[in-house]
């Protein structure tokens, strides 16, 4: 009985929080349509999207925000506990756990990465197989169904998605709708804007495809000097933290007790907080400075 009892409470407690996770989902979709596609989005509602992106929601039950915090605040609490067991020092706990919490927003955001480089990667790709398709049909959603076979994930499931709804709803702008909210990059954004208006509007795609076309490859060549500008960044932010830490070692090789001093004494603390957190802030911003979809 108390086997199946925690069974039935599992169970109520992933429904309200996949309810909860669709109607985030449905509400923003809402908001979308009506005011378009905004960069201030709730945080719950990023982080959502950040573990549907990092692909993490394709491999089993789905993880929303709530589930992940809560991992989260397990973990922080349990690290605490083990340290101060361990160590009698609450202090590197919550350093470990901050450290923690910062290494697991990271991979998100580099799996998040690496999701939009392989659809930014299929965007040519598609534009080719819309103006060659569009030679011997005019349906948007036959077109869309033709390139499937043709382009990677996420990409081709996003276009799966795109043709079904549009075929079980009966209402290609609903559907196109709904794609344009799935997807935050906003070069992509603009070509299904254009080619939506084309298909209602019933006119031809090859001007809009030369535009685009034109308009993606000045975009990618613009991208390339900017990553290359912002790795050169990245380098140089790397020699500083390793320069202060070599500083900070040979310093305390020097100083008998630095330790104890940093631990042990109230300005040793604020001081060793004031280091970590500038050391925090430079690693988020290395990996975050950035943004996909520009």
């Amino acid at each position: 009985m108390k086997e199946s009892s925690k069974i039935r409470i599992e169970e109520v407690l992933i429904r309200r929080l996949n309810s909860r996770y669709k109607r985030r989902q449905q509400k923003a979709y809402e908001q979308q349509s009506v005011e378009g596609n905004r960069d201030k989005k709730p945080i719950m509602y990023k982080i959502d999207r950040m573990l549907d992106y990092s692909g993490i929601n394709r491999k089993g039950r789905v993880i929303s925000a709530e589930v992940f915090i809560a991992f989260m605040v397990l973990c922080t609490v349990i690290i605490n506990a083990v340290s101060l067991i361990l160590t009698h020092k609450l202090v590197i706990g919550m350093m470990i756990s901050i450290i923690l919490t910062v290494i697991a927003f990271i991979v998100l955001y580099m799996m998040t990465g690496v999701y939009f480089n392989k659809l930014e990667s299929n965007i040519m790709t598609l534009l080719n197989l819309v103006e060659n398709f569009n030679k011997s049909d005019d349906d948007i959603v036959q077109i869309f169904r033709k390139s499937i076979a043709y382009v990677e994930e996420p990409l081709s499931d996003l276009l799966t998605l795109f043709c079904s709804e549009a075929e079980t709803m009966g209402d290609v702008k609903k559907a196109f709708d709904n794609l344009q909210a799935r997807i935050e990059h906003k070069r992509f954004r603009q070509l299904l804007r254009n080619l939506q208006v084309c298909f209602r509007y019933e006119t031809d795609f090859d001007q809009v495809i030369k535009d685009c076309r034109k308009s993606m490859i000045d975009y990618l060549a613009v991208k390339s000097e900017r990553k290359a500008i912002i790795l050169n960044g990245r380098m140089e932010v790397i020699i500083l933290l390793a320069c202060s830490v070599l500083i900070v070692f040979l310093f305390a090789s020097m100083t008998t007790g630095m330790q104890d001093l940093l631990f042990s004494t109230f300005i040793g603390r604020i001081i060793l907080t004031y280091c970590f957190i500038v050391l925090m802030i430079c690693i988020v911003m290395m990996f975050m400075f950035d943004k996909n979809g520009d």
